[in-house]
């Protein structure tokens, strides 16, 4: 640290101020104080540069100044947005339940439903506008906020999804070479899940968030590209198909630190005809945190 300081004298220093300028360097930085010594040796808060034709007045911080400033910086840094785990994007693979809560899907050409191929069955949720309630400061917390969510149900070109009026069923695709055969339901949701931390710092947390997702339908599609005597085809139907609109999820969320897994599964039933039988929507992967 390299430091100097330079007095302006005056001819009568009991009768006027003293003004003090000193200038220090360390680490490379500049800094410069100007102070004020009073005739009775205490030093003012105010100095007063006088110039040609103006002036410049100085006002130094006092320490209790300087202890409130320190107190607003606490204040603003708030870290229970950091230790909430909702807003961002949930990537992984959904899929299709039975009422018994297993993968095996009845092939009934009246009531039954297509398996979806996992490796190709991609499911994507926006998860955004996170508002938390603490009940144990930023331990335990109440989570809510709003959520798009997309399931993308991809099958097997061999049979279709047919669509009759108020009922579904099965067929198969006869001579068309399916290539894709797809199923898409879109959903806007509100959360309200219940919320730990082990720790209050988030690069040491352990996390598991848990609660219900209730979600009503904004868009689906059913679609189809396929190929038949030689010409590319492509169809796609859209409107109610079926699908139940209004529908809730329960879901879980763990995870340490910023790595986050989820899995979810729906508590009503995927459609809501009267023919198809109770099939229910799930999805698991992961959380990536913005």
């Amino acid at each position: 640290m390299v430091s100097f300081a330079q007095e302006v004298e005056e001819s009568d220093s009991t009768a006027k101020p003293i003004e003090t300028i000193e200038v220090t360097m360390e680490k490379g930085k500049v800094n410069a104080k100007v102070r004020t010594m009073n005739p009775d040796s205490t030093y003012s808060d105010t100095t007063r540069i006088e110039l040609k034709n103006s002036y410049i007045t100085i006002v130094s911080k006092s320490e209790a100044d300087k202890d409130d400033d320190d107190d607003d910086v606490d204040e603003d840094w708030d870290p229970k947005y950091a230790l909430t785990w909702w807003n961002g994007v949930d990537v992984g693979v959904n899929g299709i339940i039975n009422e018994d809560f297993g993968l095996s899907l009845s092939q009934d050409p009246a009531s039954g439903m297509l398996e979806p191929e996992y490796g190709r069955s991609r499911y994507i949720a926006f998860n955004f506008a996170q508002v938390k309630g603490r009940i144990v400061k930023d331990y335990v917390g109440i989570v809510t906020g709003l959520t798009v969510q997309i399931y993308n149900w991809k099958f097997s070109g061999s049979d279709e999804l047919v669509f009759l009026g108020d009922s579904m069923g099965l067929g198969p695709t006869g001579e068309r070479n399916v290539n894709k055969n797809k199923l898409r339901a879109s959903y806007i949701g509100v959360p309200v899940m219940l919320e730990f931390n082990t720790s209050l710092d988030p690069d040491k947390s352990f996390h598991i968030t848990a609660g219900v997702v209730g979600k009503v339908r904004i868009e689906n599609m059913y679609k189809q590209k396929f190929s038949l005597d030689g010409n590319d085809n492509k169809t796609a139907l859209k409107g109610d198909l079926g699908l139940n609109r209004w529908a809730a999820d329960a879901m879980v969320r763990i995870g340490y630190k910023r790595l986050t897994v989820f899995g979810q599964v729906g508590l009503l039933p995927l459609f809501d005809n009267d023919n198809t039988q109770d099939v229910y929507p799930f999805a698991v992967g992961l959380f990536i945190k913005t």
